[in-house]
């Protein structure tokens, strides 16, 4: 058995959600406060919200939890979160809305690896059944390019 490590640092994960969040407001036009108040707020701020959990966890593969304590919400709203805006991406109109934001962060993603600032919490994992080293790759790397699949 592998051992259980995280894939990315702590400041690698936040650096992830608030790109995410930093995408949202650039497309809705909201400051960041709008994002980021403990409170529900408008119907409209807690839409940009939630699409900024969505992308955070799809595209930034951070998980539930993760992205939960960058939100400050709790996993279940997180959950509901993305499979709320994966279900409104039956329009045609979100759809696009949702891919443009998509395309945004993992060109971000990808620029912000490209500098260096995610740095891997640990650089190496053995698998003890056959002692081979695997290294973790990049945070866009993977299934998740297209989310329509993805369901919790």
């Amino acid at each position: 058995m592998a051992r259980k490590t995280n894939r990315f640092s702590q400041s690698a994960n936040r650096l992830t959600a608030r790109m995410a969040k930093e995408i949202v407001c650039e497309a809705y036009g909201f400051p960041h406060s709008a994002l980021v108040s403990t409170m529900r707020g408008e119907a409209l701020h807690a839409r940009a919200r939630q699409v900024a959990m969505y992308l955070a966890h799809v595209v930034g593969q951070l998980s539930l939890n993760e992205v939960a304590e960058h939100f400050s919400r709790d996993r279940s709203t997180v959950s509901h979160a993305c499979v709320s805006i994966e279900d409104s991406r039956d329009s045609p109109i979100i759809d696009l809305q949702i891919e443009y934001m998509e395309k945004r962060f993992r060109q971000r993603l990808r620029d912000g690896a490209r500098q260096g600032l995610f740095k891997q919490s640990v650089p190496v994992v053995e698998h003890k059944a056959v002692g081979v080293e695997i290294e973790p790759g990049l945070p866009l790397s993977g299934n998740c390019a297209n989310a329509r699949d993805h369901r919790m």
